[in-house]
């Protein structure tokens, strides 16, 4: 789509203003985006917004803004669950290629009765991401937000995949390709589900981001969240400290380290946290789920997994959240919630 002269005069002193070191208030975060996000804004002039934005840093009522506009054109699934709707979407981009930990969590937690949402997408910045890995487990990407909303109430999973849920999108990927850098873009995804979570852990590609992300979803409404960078990934590390930024019911943010001690996990070496492609990062999940793989993988799992149960009300705290994880997958039952959820898929 091509702007009109007098959409290019609307959002030419607005865009000045940003040029020059103005911060934009939550309203007009919210309009300059969506305008962006429905072709509006040209590409020279969506480039320059997303620069100045990147050398400026984006302000909490800025990106609470712009998620909002994403949020608004996403399309949307509306599940009937009883209790907290978790997601375990991260940003990415750390530059590491590990496991799919995040996504492995999720049928830990399912396993405990906990529904949840997940929001992902195709490895960007490592081999594999979470559509690649749980399409080579066996899972049907494409469904329906109709039968996302049936999956998650029946065997207590979604996957919603990205790509097919923001078709907006097809007006950024262009401009992103084009700049080849990172952009607020890599902070959105996670903050744009389109079921609404009311609970979030979210890791980030930075330390600094993660007291700003968690008070932008506690602006967004999220009830809970732990906002999490580990020692070069985006999840909580057994190989050293993990910063976390945790969202408190009534909104005050709360900041911590952890570290795998604290949780009654060994310190592994990173390297031990390497993943492969989608097929074997596939293997590997099976094997976690199953109880068959012991050491780094199995342990960073159960930390993000307990971290999952703590945040859906199903333990006390991390430590006996990761605790309550082993459980589920040594009794078999966070293999069977991975077979459940393929099976549902593919009917």
């Amino acid at each position: 789509m091509t702007p009109t002269a007098s959409q290019n005069f609307e959002i030419a002193p607005l865009l000045g203003s940003v040029f020059d070191g103005r911060t934009l208030t939550r309203d007009e975060a919210r309009d300059v985006m969506g305008r962006l996000m429905d072709g509006q804004l040209s590409q020279m002039q969506a480039a320059a917004l997303l620069a100045a934005l990147r050398t400026r840093g984006e302000t909490v009522d800025e990106v609470v803004g712009f998620a909002e506009a994403m949020r608004a054109r996403a399309v949307k699934v509306t599940p009937v669950v009883d209790g907290p709707l978790l997601d375990t979407c991260g940003t990415g981009g750390t530059g590491f290629s590990s496991l799919n930990i995040s996504t492995t969590a999720v049928f830990v937690a399912a396993a405990d009765g906990v529904h949840v949402a997940k929001h992902g997408n195709r490895g960007v910045t490592k081999r594999s991401g979470s559509a690649d890995v749980l399409e080579a487990l066996g899972v049907r990407l494409e469904q329906s937000p109709e039968r996302l909303a049936q999956s998650l109430q029946l065997t207590g999973v979604a996957f919603i995949y990205a790509r097919t849920h923001h078709p907006s999108m097809k007006f950024v990927a262009p401009i992103r390709a084009d700049l080849q850098a990172r952009t607020i873009f890599n902070s959105l995804g996670p903050l744009t589900n389109p079921a609404d979570a009311t609970r979030q852990l979210m890791g980030v590609f930075a330390p600094e981001l993660t007291r700003q992300l968690a008070q932008v979803l506690g602006g967004l409404g999220t009830e809970r969240a732990l906002v999490v960078y580990g020692d070069g990934l985006d999840d909580f590390t057994v190989s050293g400290e993990s910063l976390v930024a945790e969202l408190l019911l009534g909104g005050e943010v709360r900041e911590y380290t952890v570290v795998p001690e604290d949780v009654g996990l060994a310190r592994r070496p990173k390297e031990e946290l390497a993943g492969g492609d989608p097929a074997a990062n596939a293997v590997t999940t099976r094997a976690i789920l199953s109880g068959d793989e012991r050491g780094a993988k199995r342990d960073v799992v159960l930390f993000n997994a307990g971290a999952a149960l703590y945040l859906a009300d199903r333990a006390e705290d991390l430590r006996e959240g990761v605790a309550r994880a082993s459980e589920l997958v040594d009794s078999g039952a966070a293999a069977a919630k991975l077979d459940e959820f393929i099976e549902f898929s593919r009917s």
